[in-house]
């Protein structure tokens, strides 16, 4: 009974060590992350840091990103080279951030070199939205205090490590990393949450090296050079961010100023006007327009296809789609011969231009064995979109201005900088145009801004398309486009052709300058 105590006294003994060594280990674990931390704190400026009271950026970022081609042999997608020029004040004590951006497109398929811009402001609790093409404002409940850089902070050293100071309960020290034959220890922060993110910090000099931050499912890398000092405080003069396949963002030319905001930085520009309210138009619902005899309008959303009637068949045009999965065009169709009561088959459609998402529907229009119209230049883009090759009898090719179902249907290449061959939709008898990716409106009785893409390029799109209806001399009664549900008539289109539209250099002015 003696040995039984014995030995249960040694068993509870050895059990309490285990826990204080874990207990102890736990300690020593947080001291770790906490001395890395501090160390990198320290490394930054210490109390400047920890007691910054505002910042200023200026940059100029390359940005690297896949979007459509504008000419048909280059595929249906390119990259795209933007310079995003930046200026960012952040208010740390006040809450207050003003943001501005000019972007212009160096590659890629744009009409003109006038940049967009962007210019938000939060001051006060409350967001705004500055337009400096039309000389407007208004107040923007979606801008808050955390987004209104759209995430340019997140991109500064200075204020992660400040965030990582916060973040230091939630850290933990994982591995040990070799940049540039340099050892980083690597703490792992808010694991399993959605603001995950791991800091990469140089053991030598406590400077961070790199942050990876999670973008859905994989993690972007955030890789930080040419570290240096102004007023005490260390930041990255170079700036490159990507995925594990491609480069996403690169600047190597930032510069950050600390405590130097002023109350006019946050103010909005004087003289500008209230824009007024605009109402957008419904299009949650999928619906059914006739616009004439035998003409139908029908879709939803951001996908609207046109049904003429041929006599014997159908001509269609219009078969955008999110994904080959949508089915809009067909349900377009189902639409149509429910509202007509007549299953007359579809014999044409007409593919207007190279890029695939206005393909989608094809697998749909191809079931109802329908021969596609099309500019000879676009048939290797269909190719190469469609799960097997179409047989070259079911391709009718035009020329620069042909004609379909006896002279109802003409068709007019109007080349642009979205795409080099573009076929607009003209009824002759109805004086009605249809076009894809060339102009419209989502709003009720307004216009967009050219200030923003893509509008700035659809405005110069419909001026080819107003110049070469001048040239062909062509009356047009009603604009219609597969991307609106808005139909619009002659007045409304030269209401459009005279809203402001400023040179590059009197909105970087009034951006950057006002």
């Amino acid at each position: 009974m003696r040995n039984q105590n014995s030995y249960l006294k040694r068993l509870t003994l050895g059990a309490l060590i285990m826990v204080l060594t874990n207990f102890n280990s736990a300690l020593l674990a947080g001291d770790r992350e906490n001395r890395i931390i501090n160390k990198a704190v320290e490394a930054y400026g210490g109390d400047r840091l920890t007691q910054l009271q505002s910042l200023s950026l200026t940059d100029k970022i390359n940005h690297y990103s896949q979007w459509q081609s504008g000419h048909s042999l280059q595929g249906p997608m390119i990259t795209y080279l933007s310079e995003y020029r930046i200026e960012l004040t952040v208010d740390l004590i006040n809450k207050r951030k003003v943001f501005k951006q000019a972007t212009a497109r160096l590659v890629g398929s744009s009409g003109s070199n006038v940049p967009t811009v962007t210019h938000r402001v939060f001051t006060g609790g409350k967001g705004y939205a500055v337009d400096h093409a039309l000389l407007q404002y208004q107040p923007a409940k979606n801008i808050n205090y955390g987004n209104t850089d759209m995430g340019n902070s997140q991109l500064l050293d200075p204020l992660i490590i400040r965030q990582l100071s916060q973040d230091r309960s939630n850290s933990e020290w994982t591995d040990i990393a070799y940049i540039q034959g340099e050892a980083h220890d690597v703490l792992s922060v808010n694991s399993g949450t959605d603001n995950e993110y791991v800091v990469y910090l140089n053991q030598k000099n406590g400077y961070l090296t790199r942050l990876l931050r999670k973008r859905g499912p994989q993690f972007r890398s955030y890789d930080f050079l040419e570290h240096r000092q102004t007023q005490g405080i260390t930041w990255a003069k170079q700036l490159l961010v990507s995925t594990a396949k491609k480069p996403i963002y690169h600047t190597d030319s930032r510069k950050i100023r600390f405590n130097s905001a002023e109350d006019r930085q946050f103010n909005l520009p004087s003289g500008y006007k209230l824009r007024p309210k605009t109402q957008a138009v419904d299009v949650s619902q999928l619906t059914f327009r006739q616009l004439a005899k035998g003409v139908y309008f029908v879709g939803q959303d951001w996908a609207y296809t046109l049904f003429i009637d041929a006599g014997e068949y159908y001509i269609s045009a219009g078969a955008w789609g999110m994904d080959s999965k949508s089915h809009i065009w067909q349900k377009g169709l189902d639409l149509l011969r429910q509202k007509t009561g007549s299953d007359k088959p579809v014999g044409q459609h007409i593919v207007t231009h190279h890029h695939h998402d206005h393909m989608m529907g094809l697998s749909d229009v191809l079931k109802q064995g329908v021969n596609l119209v099309i500019h000879p230049s676009d048939i290797p883009s269909v190719q190469q979109h469609l799960p097997k090759p179409l047989a070259d009898d079911r391709f009718v090719p035009i020329a620069e201005k042909s004609y379909l179902a006896d002279g109802k249907v003409m068709l007019i290449d109007v080349p642009n900088s979205h795409a080099n061959h573009n076929l607009a939709i003209y009824l002759p008898e109805h004086k009605l145009l249809f076009t894809e990716d060339m102009f419209g409106s989502s709003f009720q009785k307004a216009f967009h801004s050219r200030s923003s893409w893509p509008s700035s390029d659809t405005y110069h799109r419909l001026d080819v398309l107003t110049n070469k209806l001048n040239q062909l001399e062509l009356e047009v009664d009603q604009y219609v486009s597969s991307h609106h549900a808005r139909i619009l008539n002659q007045d409304e289109i030269d209401e459009a052709l005279k809203i402001s539209r400023p040179s590059k250099e009197t909105l970087l002015k009034r951006l950057f300058f006002y």
